[in-house]
């Protein structure tokens, strides 16, 4: 070996042994976690980490695709949009703010008239319908030249120096977020308080359509449709049966008073967690937070959702444990313009449930590139190009899916969707009785390990907390790490027999359109 390799394998042998002392030293979330709960029901937690002038500050809502109902669906996300639109005090133009409102009134007014109208199943006015829009969009434009000053959020956070500005939105969570220099987080601070407190939707309508065309860019892409259709069919009953981006049809019949309703139900204090990670000073940052949330008093209580996927497990826990549970096996087939695969997806529970740990870890041993699924389905036969298994990390009804890729040959596949099927369910069955190679499983968890370690250096730590906060509770962090690191063969071979089932599961098989 020359002697440059030999030095560079030593040099990242050398960092990866410091990081994992420096990291094992505060393996403790709980000494390093600041947690304080203003008395409106905000949940503030801080860490320290000095070793930058800077702070990685997340506002997170406990709200996402999963809390929509049909009718609403995709209002998260194009919530998620309006909030960079501006509130009373940013994103107008000094001593226009009358005027604005005035605009909007109007606009939301001829609204009224497009949806009654559009509701109707019979005798509807297209000639008015068309009127009215046109009415509608000469005041979005007179809104835009007289009124607006657009992004200047974002260009705030700029000016002082913000790096990572986003926002995203996913089944359960709802986020914002930027790096600032620690001497600005006051800045951060009264941004997303006025956005929590004070956020006017300006050119909604309009935006309405920048979210029908996102939409319409996903439906391009092969095999979409296809994946929408599989998980509405495997949820049949909980709300996570729509995507993040919701059903075309409610985008395009949304109204800005849907959203102001929906706003007033999820994006408040209570329903939120500000996490900060950074070279921070607790008592003054506090004083800060007081300063400006403190204010903001919600009414009443945010929704949780309530309905359960009806699983084998459900049953037997809502009806008794002897019930005969009812066989039901879904299958969803489909063609389109793209690479042929097998996917077959189990009910599983959430993620604070015991199973979780061997559930998560099954997925990873048997998704491993060195085991015997992937061998033989890629390397050796060379029927696939791909083969996974996953557990999904979910507030409620979770899944667990198992999928392969079928191989091909100038676009003709090497093999059937039945014969990629009948293997996958050689594995999932194995599973259930067979153990994996004990080197794999230690591989497994030492990649498990690694990843946890990552997840608590820097500032990177505000995500790792925000998202268990979230779903959870922040506490659990730790928790899910040691479960997932005590897991043993018979513990994966137990959670197999119990949800990888035929009547647990959902088969969904996408073949090449010819």
């Amino acid at each position: 070996m020359k002697k440059s390799k030999i030095l560079f394998l030593t040099i990242m042998i050398f960092m990866l042994f410091c990081i994992s002392v420096a990291v094992g030293q505060d393996l403790s979330l709980t000494d390093q976690v600041i947690e304080r709960v203003l008395d409106n029901g905000l949940k503030v937690l801080m860490v320290k980490r000095p070793q930058a002038p800077l702070i990685r500050s997340i506002l997170a809502y406990r709200v996402g695709s999963v809390n929509e109902r049909p009718g609403i669906t995709g209002i998260s996300h194009f919530h998620e949009h309006m909030m960079f639109k501006g509130t009373y005090s940013m994103g107008i133009k000094p001593g226009m703010l009358d005027k604005d409102l005035d605009i909007i009134r109007q606009i939301d007014e001829i609204m009224e008239k497009v949806v009654e109208e559009e509701s109707k199943v019979k005798g509807r006015d297209e000639n008015k319908i068309i009127e009215w829009k046109a009415q509608i969009a000469e005041l979005i434009e007179l809104q835009r030249k007289e009124t607006i000053i657009s992004d200047e959020l974002w260009g705030a956070y700029q000016e002082a120096g913000g790096t990572g500005i986003n926002a995203s939105t996913g089944r359960e969570m709802t986020q914002y977020y930027v790096t600032l220099p620690k001497n600005k987080i006051e800045l951060f601070l009264a941004l997303e308080a006025d956005r929590m407190g004070n956020p006017v939707f300006r050119e909604f309508y309009s935006e309405r359509d920048v979210i029908a065309e996102e939409r319409r860019m996903s439906e391009n892409r092969p095999g979409y449709f296809f994946r929408e259709q599989l998980n509405a069919t495997f949820y049949a009953a909980s709300p996570y049966s729509w995507s993040v981006i919701g059903w075309m049809s409610d985008i395009l019949s949304t109204t800005r008073q849907d959203m102001i309703e929906f706003r007033e139900e999820y994006y408040r204090p209570d329903n939120a967690t500000l996490v900060m990670a950074g070279d921070i000073d607790v008592d003054k940052v506090m004083a800060i937070v007081q300063k400006y949330f403190g204010t903001i008093k919600p009414e009443g209580k945010s929704p949780r959702v309530r309905t359960e996927e009806p699983s084998p497990e459900y049953y037997k826990r809502t009806v008794g444990p002897d019930f005969d549970v009812p066989y039901i096996e879904k299958r969803v087939y489909g063609k389109d313009e793209t690479n042929p695969y097998v996917t077959i997806m189990f009910h599983i529970p959430p993620l604070w449930h015991d199973d979780l740990a061997p559930l998560y870890m099954l997925g990873r041993v048997m998704s491993a590139r060195t085991g015997d699924m992937y061998m033989d389905m890629v390397e050796e036969n060379e029927i696939a190009t791909s083969v996974s298994a996953s557990a999904s990390n979910s507030m409620y009804d979770g899944s667990f899916t198992v999928r392969a890729t079928t191989k091909e040959r100038k676009n003709i596949a090497v093999v059937s969707p039945d014969s990629i099927e009948n293997k996958l369910w050689t594995y999932i069955e194995n599973a259930k009785s067979k153990h994996f190679d004990e080197e794999l499983l230690q591989r497994v968890k030492n990649s498990v390990e690694a990843s946890f370690l990552r997840s608590l250096r820097g500032t990177g730590i505000a995500g790792t907390l925000v998202r268990m906060e979230t779903a959870y509770k922040w506490q659990f962090i730790e928790e899910q790490y040691k479960q997932r690191m005590a897991v043993t063969f018979d513990d994966m071979m137990r959670v197999a027999e119990k949800y990888l089932t035929k009547g647990n599961s959902v088969t969904g098989i996408l073949e090449r359109k010819k």
